[in-house]
């Protein structure tokens, strides 16, 4: 299997901290689910577990560590943002999973 190495940004202690402090902010929930909550009744919001940043580091790596270009995520809601990082077994299954997939027709 072809593993990825990390970025080392991603193990500073400064964004270690930052990262907190966007968790802390955000109650802990993900930004993108408490908004879809507004729209949808009885829609729940799931914790997060991932901090983006909203300009990517590529565009503006002078605003990596501004808690203002952070958003706490939960996983599914970040992998949505970036469908390109999904990893290829995920791609796959989802594949197989909607070719597989049934329709039901009421007649």
């Amino acid at each position: 299997m072809d593993y990825k190495e990390s970025d080392p940004f991603y193990h500073r202690k400064e964004w270690k901290r930052i990262r907190a402090m966007a968790l802390q902010r955000d109650c802990g929930m993900c930004q993108d689910c408490m908004d879809r909550m507004k729209s949808e009744t009885g829609f729940r919001p799931h914790r997060a577990t991932m901090v983006h940043h909203i300009i990517p580091r590529s565009e503006r790596p002078d605003l990596e560590l501004q808690l203002n270009n952070l958003i706490s995520l939960c996983a599914d809601c970040h992998e949505k943002r970036h469908p390109e990082k999904r990893s290829k077994i995920k791609r796959k299954t989802m594949e197989r999973e909607k070719a597989h997939s049934m329709r039901v027709v009421k007649v």
